[in-house]
């Protein structure tokens, strides 16, 4: 079966304050669980983008930022 996300919403709707906080705090928690798995130590992305910024003038990208 193919559900879009509108259809759920319009389903969702329908229900009571009750029952659509009680689907509120359970995909709150499938959400948490399903993030907790994809756990990552910031330090694995160390360097990414360092060939991006080795070619920019620091000072002069500072200056520009801080005109805005």
């Amino acid at each position: 079966m193919n559900l879009s996300v509108n259809y759920l919403l319009l389903q969702i709707k329908r229900l009571d304050k009750r029952d659509q906080r009680r689907l509120f705090n359970q995909l709150t928690l499938m959400i948490q669980k399903s993030a907790k798995k994809k756990n990552f130590k910031l330090s694995s992305i160390s360097g990414l983008g360092s060939s991006i910024w080795s070619v920019v003038k620091i000072d002069e990208y500072l200056d520009q930022e801080r005109e805005w």
